[in-house]
C-alpha cells in the first residue's frame, strides 16, 4: 500500500507540473514508477524535477537568497513588502523568532519538493526496463538535483532530516548531523559525477558530470569551514575544482560580453537554467534586481559600501548599473520616460542597481521587466576561484603555480584583458587566500554566493562592521551581537508545528 501511494503521488505530482509549465514531454505513458521503459518516460519525469528546481527555487533570486540578505552584498527596500528581507538583513532572527514570516517557506519547500522527486524518480529507476545507459543518465540527474538541495538546504538552515525515499515527510523524522548530510551529499554527488556525461556531450541546461563536481568542489569547500571546520576538505575542493579545469572545456568570456543574452549558455556555463519565450518561461532576474522606477520591484540592490570598496575597472563598470533607467507603461507596454536614467544618488532607493542581470532586460514581455537569457546555478570563473582559494587554505595561505594562474585569469578577465595572456601590470606575484576570498565576492557579487562564504569563514560580523551608517535598513542588533545563531535561519514555522523536529538554534548539530 505505501509504494503505490507513493508512485501514484509522484505521478500526480508529475502532471501537476506538467500542465502548469505546458512542458511538451508527453506524460501519457507514465502510469506508475514501475513502467519507466522508455527514454521519453524518464525524461517526462526528469522535467518534473528540473522545472520545480527553476521555478520554485533558481527563477526568484528574492525567495531564494531570503536567508542571505544579511550579506555585504546585497539589501533591500525599506518599505513596501519588503518586511520578511528585511528580517535577515537586520539579523533580527537567532532564536526561533520569525519563524513565522511570509517567503521564508518559499525555498524551504522548493527544495523539498525536488528531495521528494528525485527519490522517487531514483526508487522507479530500479526497476525500470529502460536501456541502461538512460536509466544511468536519469538516476545521475536526479541525484544531481537532490544532492544540490540538500547542499543548499544544510548551508541555509543547518542539519538536516535525510530522507531518501518519495513520501511525504511524517512528522516523526530526526534531524541528523551536518556532516551526516555532507557525507550523504557526496555519496550521491560521486555517484552522479561518473554516471553523467562530460560537458561537451551534453545539451544546455542537462548536467553534466562536470557540474557534478563542481557542486563537489563547492560542498568541499563548505564542508572545510563554519560549521565541520575539516581543514582536511580544502585538499579535496581544490582537487575538484581542478578536474573540471583539466578538462580544457570551459573558459573565461570577455568582461563585457558576459551577462549578454546572446552569450547565454556559453563555455563559461557550467549549469543553467534555460527560459523559453515560447513556453512563457522567462528570466524575472531584471525585475527583482530593479527598481519601480525602473519597472523592477527593489528588491535586492547592494550595499553602498560594497559598492564603495568594488575596484574601479570594467567589471565594476559592468557589475553595476549607476544610470537608473527611467520607464513608463502605455497600454500595458513598457516605455522610456524622458529623462531616460538618473544617477543613481538622485534615484528612489538611493543606491545603484545591479546591472550585471539588467543587461539582459526585454522590454516587450510583460509591463515588468523580464529577461530572455538563461541564468547560470555555477559558472567557471566560481571554479577557478574555488581552486585559487581551497589550493592556498591547503597550503600554507598562499597560492602558487597553477591556483595563482587561476586567481590572475579572473583578475585580467576583470580589468578587460584576455584572460589567458599574462599581463605585467596586473597578474599578481603572491596572493594569499584571504584575498582570493576577497576577489571571489567582486567576481560573484548578487549571485548568492557572498552570504554563505561569509559564513564558513565566519566573517558576516566583520562585512556588516564597515557597513555604510547611512544605510535605510537599521540593524537590529549589534555587530558585536552577531554570533553563529545568526549563520543560520530559523526553520518555517508550518514544518515545526507539523513534525518533531527542533527549531534552530537548539536542533543544531554539527557532529555524530
Amino acid at each position: 500500500m505505501k509504494k503505490t501511494y507513493k508512485l501514484l503521488l509522484f505521478i500526480l505530482l508529475i502532471i501537476s507540473q506538467s500542465c502548469f509549465y505546458d512542458l511538451e514531454e508527453d506524460t501519457s505513458s507514465i502510469f506508475t514508477l514501475d513502467e519507466l521503459n522508455s527514454e521519453a518516460d524518464i525524461t517526462a519525469a526528469l522535467s518534473a524535477i528540473f522545472r520545480t528546481y527553476e521555478s520554485e527555487v533558481a527563477q526568484e533570486p528574492h525567495f531564494r537568497q531570503i536567508v542571505g540578505f544579511g550579506s555585504d552584498d546585497i539589501t533591500t527596500w525599506w518599505g513596501g513588502n519588503k518586511a520578511p528581507l528585511r528580517v535577515f538583513d537586520r539579523f533580527d532572527y537567532g532564536n526561533g523568532e520569525n519563524s513565522s514570516i511570509l517567503w521564508l517557506d518559499r525555498p524551504w519547500d522548493g527544495y523539498w519538493e525536488v528531495i521528494y522527486y528525485s527519490n522517487s524518480l531514483i526508487d522507479g529507476l530500479k526497476t525500470s526496463e529502460a536501456p541502461e545507459d538512460v536509466v544511468t543518465l536519469g538516476d545521475g540527474e536526479a541525484r544531481f538535483f537532490r544532492a544540490m538541495s540538500y547542499l543548499n538546504l544544510v548551508k541555509g538552515w543547518g542539519n538536516m532530516p535525510i530522507i531518501l525515499d518519495g513520501v511525504k515527510p511524517t512528522g516523526d523524522e530526526t534531524r541528523a548531523t551536518v556532516v551526516e548530510n555532507y557525507a550523504q551529499i557526496e555519496a550521491d554527488l560521486m555517484i552522479a559525477e561518473n554516471s553523467l556525461p562530460g560537458p561537451e556531450s551534453v545539451a544546455p541546461g542537462r548536467v553534466s558530470s562536470a557540474a557534478a563536481k563542481v557542486v563537489l568542489a563547492d560542498l568541499y569547500l563548505t564542508w572545510s569551514g563554519w560549521p565541520a571546520k575539516d581543514n582536511s576538505k580544502y585538499q579535496e575542493a581544490a582537487a575538484k575544482a581542478k578536474e573540471v579545469i583539466d578538462l580544457g572545456f570551459f573558459e573565461l568570456l570577455p568582461i563585457d560580453e558576459l551577462w549578454k543574452t546572446e552569450n547565454q549558455n556559453s563555455r563559461e556555463a557550467i549549469f543553467a537554467f534555460q527560459v523559453s519565450l515560447e513556453e512563457n518561461i522567462w528570466n524575472p532576474f531584471p525585475q527583482h534586481y530593479s527598481f519601480h522606477e525602473s519597472r523592477g520591484w527593489s528588491d535586492m540592490y547592494p550595499e553602498r559600501q560594497f559598492f564603495y570598496d568594488f575596484p574601479e575597472g570594467p567589471r565594476k563598470d559592468i557589475t553595476f548599473n549607476t544610470e537608473i533607467p527611467q520607464y513608463g507603461v502605455s497600454q500595458g507596454t513598457i516605455t522610456v520616460l524622458d529623462p531616460s536614467s538618473v544617477p543613481w544618488q538622485s534615484s528612489q532607493r538611493v543606491h545603484p542597481m545591479y546591472g550585471k542581470f539588467t543587461i539582459s532586460e526585454n522590454l516587450t514581455l510583460s509591463d515588468r521587466l523580464y529577461g530572455a537569457r538563461a541564468f547560470e546555478e555555477y559558472r567557471y570563473a566560481e571554479v577557478l576561484l574555488i581552486y585559487a582559494e581551497a589550493s592556498a587554505r591547503a597550503n600554507g595561505g598562499i597560492a602558487s603555480g597553477e591556483a595563482l594562474e587561476a586567481y590572475n585569469q579572473i583578475r585580467r578577465r576583470a580589468e578587460g584583458l584576455p584572460f589567458n595572456v599574462p599581463s605585467v601590470s596586473v597578474d599578481a606575484v603572491t596572493v594569499t587566500a584571504d584575498e582570493i576570498f576577497v576577489e571571489k565576492g567582486w567576481e560573484l557579487a548578487g549571485e548568492g554566493k557572498r552570504w554563505f562564504d561569509l559564513v564558513r569563514m565566519e566573517k558576516v560580523a566583520e562585512a556588516n562592521a564597515s557597513r555604510d551608517p547611512t544605510e535605510e535598513v537599521p540593524l537590529a542588533r549589534s555587530v558585536s551581537e552577531i554570533g553563529w545563531e545568526q549563520y543560520i535561519a530559523p526553520i518555517p514555522f508550518s514544518t515545526i508545528s507539523t513534525s518533531k523536529l527542533v527549531q534552530n538554534p537548539e536542533g543544531f548539530k554539527i557532529n555524530p
